[in-house]
């Protein structure tokens, strides 16, 4: 059996020299240890993205966006209030200063281009058209009256040129009846141009005869009723609350 002095330096041997542990470990042998981390580190970020970019590619599904059938149940709503104004409108009235003797228009009527809405008092406008009628009258016969008296005179001259050829009158009896023709052709001319003069006269009567008819401009609805039987109806507002400056007012559906 061992001995206590034995067992000592048994025990002493044993005994581990941290002294030489420490001071002797191998600074190559850290630098491979960390080599190696970092090559490990490396690979996996390596395998990852090979991973990432190598692998197939997700699959991307398209939809293509379509319109509610009925409308969004919370689609907004705008409700206002207003009015509807026609592009055409007109205040019919007469072109002359007249009193109305007839209104043939109410409102809601519906009327056409041209139709008569209303008369003017025409008593003086067809005096004047009658007078202007009378003065063509008398003038075309006047014409007729000259043109006769004309062709006498052609006449009275081929008969004094044979009587001189015959030495029965003397050579101022034709120049007489020439100068009866010469007068004739100067009447006949003037009377002529009389009888246009006339008939201008007419054709302005019968325009200002026109105008104590009032007509619609254009197709549409009454609107408006201003002005009644025997009131005075003017195209110029004449500031007075008993002149009117139409006698109604329409519109034109279609411009609406």
């Amino acid at each position: 059996m061992p001995t206590d002095t034995e067992n000592q330096a048994l025990l002493g041997q044993l005994r581990i020299d941290r002294t030489q542990r420490d001071g002797g470990t191998n600074p190559g042998r850290r630098r491979w240890i960390a080599g190696a981390v970092l090559l490990l580190i490396t690979l996996s970020g390596a395998g990852a993205w090979f991973g990432l970019s190598g692998g197939a590619a997700l699959p991307v599904r398209t939809v293509t966006a379509q319109p509610l059938a009925g409308g969004a149940a919370n689609a907004s709503v705008l409700d206002a209030t207003g009015y509807v104004t026609a592009r055409r409108e007109a205040t019919v009235s007469a072109q002359i200063t007249g009193t109305l003797i007839e209104v043939l228009i109410e409102e809601g009527d519906h009327v056409k281009l041209g139709q008569v809405l209303g008369r003017l008092e025409d008593t003086a406008q067809r005096a004047a058209l009658a007078q202007a009628q009378a003065q063509l009258k008398s003038a075309r016969a006047l014409l007729v009256q000259y043109e006769a008296q004309l062709r006498q005179s052609e006449r009275d001259v081929k008969r004094a040129e044979d009587l001189v050829e015959r030495k029965l009158v003397s050579q101022q009896a034709v120049e007489q009846a020439r100068t009866q023709v010469e007068t004739g052709t100067a009447q006949v001319q003037g009377q002529r141009k009389q009888i246009e003069l006339a008939a201008a006269a007419v054709r302005s009567a019968q325009v200002q005869l026109g105008y104590c008819t009032v007509r619609a401009p254009f197709t549409g609805v009454v609107i408006a009723k201003a002005a009644q039987v025997g009131e005075i109806v003017s195209p110029l507002s004449a500031g007075g609350g008993f002149t009117r400056t139409g006698i109604g007012t329409i519109v034109d559906m279609d411009s609406l």
